[in-house]
């Protein structure tokens, strides 16, 4: 379960005060365990290489320094700045806390059950926050530098989303977003308790579910897609054969005939897979379903093709509303087409079932879509669901 799982109480800053006249030793000795042992540092972290190996290596550059510390204490130190979360522990391990954002690094914010909130804590000063970023990158398998200076990863072991962008990217300092997911999905119930649906709303979801109806779901970052996504498919038929498309881990199916799989970044090493890549695959797998977690790319043409075979598609998009996110499938499509918006439109209306938009937590409004009509340049879009049609 990752070397994290011993830190479960928060970061000690204790022992960072005993260490302080060594400060400056500890971080570069970090600096160049990262330059030089970035590949098993993520190794550790997955499991691949027994911790001791790494342990093995802090301690060969301990010995080389001098002053009056204690060696033992200093490895220590070291080993759990490079596995824990710092300053942040305690809010990763807080179930309450979906989201954490650190735009600078003085100030840092947090979302507690869909409301957001800034916390009273900081990072000592631009540099340390850089570190520790670069750190949370290196150690799940990621690159970031000047060249690569936006990293995406995922901590598979707390079920994490971590966004980092560096200099020169950014011109205001190195920024950091971690989105957090539950462990297993939410059940309806749940969700009902949540706020973010209500019974008639979830009484919907629940039938074309079991009806396997094509959904696309919509709404701006943060609006509750993927959770709804997970409930969708860890609440599907047991033998509907499914495959799960990612760029980084986000959904954690608990359903046992789902395949997960997600995309390899070319600077990984080796051939590239995109998304679309694992949807034209897929196609020799006998599946029932695709899902996208997130449609971004040329993905969205073999996942509307997809649906033209005969197959169940589930996915997300961002999309201010039904049709803009219709609009939006559209537009992606253009990009790697030459089919005029026309045709494209009603391909994407006659393949979709329905649309379901999200904001803030909840689950606003719920459209049958029926078609396209060409000649008036518009969606058959029927409304079903309401946001507050059932008060």
């Amino acid at each position: 379960m990752g070397v994290l799982n011993s830190l479960i109480e928060p970061f000690d800053t204790s022992r960072q005060i005993e260490l302080k006249t060594n400060l400056s030793v500890v971080n570069e000795l970090i600096d160049e365990l990262m330059f030089n042992f970035a590949t098993l540092i993520a190794d550790v972290e997955e499991g691949r290489v027994n911790e001791l190996v790494l342990k093995m290596e802090i301690e060969k550059k301990i010995n080389k320094q001098k002053g009056v510390f204690d060696p033992e204490e200093m490895k220590r130190i070291i080993f759990d700045t490079i596995y824990g979360y710092g300053i942040l522990q305690p809010l990763v391990m807080d179930n309450d806390i979906s989201d954490i954002d650190v735009p600078h690094y003085d100030y840092i914010l947090i979302k507690r059950k869909g409301n957001q909130e800034r916390i009273d804590l900081k990072f000592e000063n631009e540099k340390s926050f850089t570190r520790f970023c670069k750190l949370l990158i290196t150690r799940n398998g990621g690159v970031i530098n000047e060249v690569d200076n936006h990293c995406r990863v995922s901590d598979h072991h707390h079920f994490l989303r971590i966004n980092v962008c560096i200099s020169p990217r950014n011109n205001t300092g190195t920024s950091l977003n971690i989105r957090k997911h539950t462990i297993i999905a939410y059940k309806w119930e749940e969700l009902q308790s949540l706020g973010f649906l209500d019974s008639m709303s979830s009484s919907l979801l629940k039938k074309m579910n079991e009806e396997k109806k094509n959904l696309l779901i919509c709404g701006k970052g943060a609006a509750g897609k993927t959770t709804l996504l997970r409930t969708l498919i860890d609440s599907g038929d047991e033998l509907e054969r499914m495959l799960i498309c990612e760029t980084d881990s986000e959904i954690y199916p608990q359903k046992r005939n789902a395949i997960s799989q997600k995309i390899k970044k070319s600077e990984i090493g080796g051939k590239s897979l995109e998304l679309k890549d694992l949807i034209r695959e897929g196609l020799t797998m006998s599946l029932d379903t695709y899902c996208i977690g997130e449609i971004i790319g040329e993905e969205s043409w073999d996942f509307i093709q997809a649906g033209y075979t005969d197959h169940r598609i589930i996915g997300t998009i961002h999309g201010s509303n039904v049709v803009g996110a219709l609009d939006r499938m559209v537009m992606l499509i253009e990009n790697c087409t030459r089919i005029p918006y026309e045709k494209l439109a009603e391909m994407i209306a006659n393949t979709l079932d329905y649309v379901i938009y999200l904001k803030d937590f909840q689950v606003m409004n719920i459209s049958r879509i029926s078609g396209f009509d060409m000649d008036k340049r518009k969606y058959e879009i029927q409304p079903i669901y309401t946001f507050g049609d059932c008060e």
